[in-house]
């Protein structure tokens, strides 16, 4: 049972650094997604802190909800998009723009 435990989490582990080797426009929607993630949580936040001094509780509870509700979709959306945009370029084959390029740009 250890064993199959441990096997589970070295594969796991793998498939993250896997995820290393990602086209850099990949990461970058990733990352963007997880930005806006954070966005929602931190909303959320403020919108439970101030509900109860807002003219409409019910209406600031809702977006509460919503904002707890549509951030971890909007993360997995953003990695389901990354890895059919990494599809896609690896398929093209095209190239990755290297640091010294993206520092003239």
């Amino acid at each position: 049972m250890r064993e199959k435990f441990i096997e589970f989490i070295k594969s796991i582990i793998n498939t993250l650094k896997g995820l290393l080797h990602l086209h850099k426009y990949s990461k970058d929607i990733i990352h963007g997604s997880f930005q806006f993630s954070v966005v929602l949580y931190a909303f959320a936040g403020f919108i439970y802190l101030i509900a109860p001094y807002t003219p409409d509780y019910i209406l600031s509870v809702s977006y509460y909800t919503a904002a707890l509700e549509v951030a971890p979709v909007i993360f997995a959306g953003g990695v389901v998009a990354a890895l059919l945009c990494d599809l896609a370029l690896r398929k093209n084959k095209t190239e990755e723009p290297t640091d010294e390029q993206d520092k003239k740009d």
